[in-house]
Formats: C-alpha cells, structure tokens, sequence
C-alpha cells in the first residue's frame, strides 16, 4: 500500500510538470465521455425512461390500423407517426364517439382483461389569467378516469374524475406542479381558487406531483389539465368533441390498465369489434365517385395494442434513428479521444525509455 501512494504522488508531480500533456490529455477525454453522458441522458429520457407511475408495465396503449379506403372526416388533428404497410393508414388518434363505445364496451364486461380504460389529448394554447397577467399555457384535456388509471395522486387537493367529466358539471382544472410553483408560488391556498382559461372560469382543485408531467409526447409538459367535457366549453365552435354543423375530430390518445395475468393481446382483441363497429359507423360517406360506398372487409379498421410504459410513442419513432446516428457519433468521438490519449501516452514511454533503462538496471521491478 506505502508504495501504491508513493507511485500516486510520482504520478501526480509528473502530471503537474507536463501541463501541456495533461491539457490535452483531460480535454480529449471530457470531450469523448461529455459527449457520450449528454447524448444517454437524451437516450434516457426518449427511449429507456418509463412514466413515474405504479406498475408503468402494466400500461397498454392503442393505435389503429385500417385499408387505405378507410375514411375519416377530413378533420384530422395532427400527423401519424405510426408506421403503416404499402396500402394502409396507421394513427394512435381516435373519436369522441369511438372512444365513449370503446370505453361502455369495457365497462359491462366483468371479463374485461382492463382495469381501467382513459383518453388523454393536448388541447391547443390557452389563454390563462394569473392575477392581472395573462399568458400562454399548455394544457391537456383528460377523461374522468385518467388519473385513477395511473394509479397517480395529487400531491395537494384532489384529481379529475368521472364525476368532473360529465356535460353540466362545474369546470375544474389541474395544475402541473412546475406551473404551481412558477406562477402560485407554490401556494396551498390556491385549491378552490379560480382560474380563468380562455376566458372561462375553471376552479383550481389540485396539483399533480413533481415527478409526472403527463403521459403526452416527450417534448410537451401541459401546464393545466382539464376534463374532456370542458374541451368544448374552452374550443367554443372549434371543439373537436363535435358541433351541430361539424363533426368530431380524431384527436384523442386512449390508453388502459391490464389486469394481473392479462397480456395487451387479449386487451386489442376484446376491444377490437366495438372500435371497428363504432369506426365503420361514424366513416362519412365518399367524397369522391372513385371512393367505394361500402368498405372491403379486408380494409376495416383494425385495433393495434402497443407498451403503454412510456407513455405516446410517436414522437420517439420519429427520434429513435436520429438518437441511433448521434450514439454512433458521439462512440466514434470518444475512440478517437481515448485513440489521441494512447498516442500521447506512447510518446510519453518514448521520450522517458532512458529513465526506464536506468530503474530497471539498478533492480527496479516492470510494475514500478
């Protein structure tokens, strides 16, 4: 051990004696692993970090899949990112209606492989009144069983549920806990409060926990989240949920809890003839004389059950190869810098061969 500190201090004197090595030996080496932590951070983030909630495995999320004659109303909120075969249209959004049929279908079934079934969508930009300041807010509308489905708790008031998400009842609204800390100061005094969005009130009933930020995609954090029944009351005639004169919008994300045993298999095929029913009966009818007034069998709308752990996906299917082209990237700058640090290390040996010489002929051993 004594000679262990002795080659230490020796190291450490010769490290501080050639300062112009050591430099450039430090810099290559922060340069090549810096790099290589920043990008695993991003890689944690988008493909590796499961939603800070209990059981995240348990989580299943659903996408569709249906034959390219396959209509929707034209009013399609968002691009796709699921990928889709050569003749197909793929999409992880879906109707009010479908969803509500969905979601009954689940409910009077005891053999329901799901525990729980939510949607869960971003609203666009609010308008939000803090005191006399108004700003810009992200939000998120929710069905009433969202929160309970993740199993997750407020940390101060209560969460939106099914009672929150029915036409007539009083306008609530959630708080991100960024969003509490930023603009309340981190005041317990706000639950019961009202908060004006889009110029509507909403009453403040709760704060979700640091940790969650949402189950959207990775670069969006809601701000507010609010009941799906509230959406029209924010949107007015641009509601998604549908109008009098135009229909609704596919723009909902829908996702649910298995039951222990159950697999997401089970999930997609149990749900699976309610959604192709409601989707074949909400299709409008051709736009065109080239569109078939009935669909193929072989074109109907077909559920899809994806991992729900990590919350919507398609944002990471669009980032996953560009991540895998900076890793090897950022691997190639960190061979090169351990390559330039062996090279300097080598000329080091080189330059010091008659000191070398000296230890090992007067009985020096080859470790020292």
């Amino acid at each position: 051990m004594n000679s262990f500190w002795q080659d230490l201090r020796y190291g450490m004197r010769m490290l501080l004696k050639h300062k112009g090595f050591t430099l450039v030996a430090v810099l290559s080496l922060a340069l090549g692993i810096g790099a290589n932590t920043a990008l695993f951070s991003v890689v944690d983030a988008v493909l590796l970090k499961t939603l800070p909630v209990p059981e995240p495995e348990r989580l299943v999320l659903f996408e569709w899949q249906a034959g390219r004659p396959f209509r929707t109303n034209g009013w399609w909120s968002g691009t796709s990112f699921v990928p889709a075969p050569p003749g197909t249209v793929a999409d992880s959004l879906f109707r009010y209606e479908v969803f509500e049929k969905m979601r009954q279908a689940r409910a009077v079934a005891p053999d329901s492989p799901l525990s729980d079934f939510f949607a869960f969508a971003p609203t666009r930009e609010l308008s939000a009144v803090v005191g006399d300041q108004a700003e810009i807010v992200n939000g998120q509308a929710v069905s009433g069983g969202y929160y309970a489905g993740l199993r997750v708790q407020p940390s101060l008031g209560r969460a939106i549920i099914d009672e929150d998400d029915k036409p007539g009842a009083a306008p609530v609204v959630l708080l991100s806990h960024q969003y509490w800390q930023e603009r309340f100061g981190a005041n317990p005094a706000v639950i019961g409060q009202p908060l004006k969005l889009n110029k509507q009130s909403f009453t403040i009933i709760g704060v979700t926990p640091p940790a969650f930020t949402g189950t959207l995609q990775v670069d969006y954090r809601p701000d507010v989240t609010v009941p799906l029944a509230c959406e029209s009351l924010l949107e007015g005639e641009r509601s998604r949920l549908g109008t009098a004169t135009e229909p609704g919008a596919w723009w909902l994300d829908l996702m649910g809890r298995l039951k222990p045993g159950a697999t997401s298999e089970q999930a997609r095929d149990y749900l699976n003839g309610a959604f192709q029913a409601s989707a074949l009966e909400v299709m409008p009818p051709p736009r065109k004389a080239s569109e078939p007034a009935r669909l193929d069998p072989k074109d109907y709308p077909r559920l899809i059950a994806e991992s729900g752990s990590r919350g919507m996906l398609d944002k990471r299917r669009v980032y996953t190869p560009t991540i895998y082209g900076l890793f090897i990237v950022v691997a190639l700058v960190l061979l090169i810098a351990c390559a330039n640090v062996a090279n300097l290390l080598l000329a080091r040996a080189a330059l010091r061969s008659a000191e070398i010489n000296v230890r090992l002929a007067v009985g020096a051993g080859r470790w020292r």
